[in-house]
């Protein structure tokens, strides 16, 4: 069975509509403990932290070519994938998911077949703002997001 290391960045809690942090992403890899440190000795023989920080290294120029070097040796020998998301968007989504979905079901339509959850949060997450307006618009999301955080189970 395949072990996928899992990462993200951008993670700010509850708070999807930070402004200062817009989008989070994720990325697993398939890679056992032994091969992550090969790897590492491999593109930073010099470092003696047991675990990569991006932020850290990227900050040298001296690792820019070694941080490209270990992504190209990543993405050629080992699966994996990046998912990046704009939290904005995310919370719409959750809107539809949590706000909309339950009147098409109670009315037997299916709001999750062929991904038109998605397309109904895409729309308003672009039309929202321009039928609402900005202002109101911004106020449902984080009213929403209130709600969510809020809630009991009562």
């Amino acid at each position: 069975m395949k072990c996928f290391r899992i990462d993200e960045g951008g993670y700010t809690g509850f708070d999807l509509l930070n402004a200062d942090q817009r989008f989070q992403g994720a990325s697993a890899v398939a890679i056992d403990n032994d091969e992550a440190v090969r790897l590492i000795k491999e593109h930073f023989p010099t470092l003696q932290a047991s675990e990569l920080k991006y932020r850290a290294l990227s900050r040298r120029p001296a690792n820019h070519a070694r941080l490209l070097g270990l992504l190209r040796d990543i993405h050629a020998h080992f699966d994996c994938t990046t998912s990046i998301v704009d939290k904005r968007y995310l919370l719409t989504l959750f809107f539809v998911d949590y706000g909309v979905e339950p009147y098409y079901y109670e009315r037997e339509f299916d709001l999750y077949a062929d991904g038109r959850n998605y397309a109904a949060a895409s729309l308003l997450y672009l039309t929202g703002p321009t039928l609402l307006g900005e202002a109101e618009f911004d106020e449902l999301l984080l009213a929403f997001q209130l709600a969510v955080k809020e809630k009991s189970r009562s």
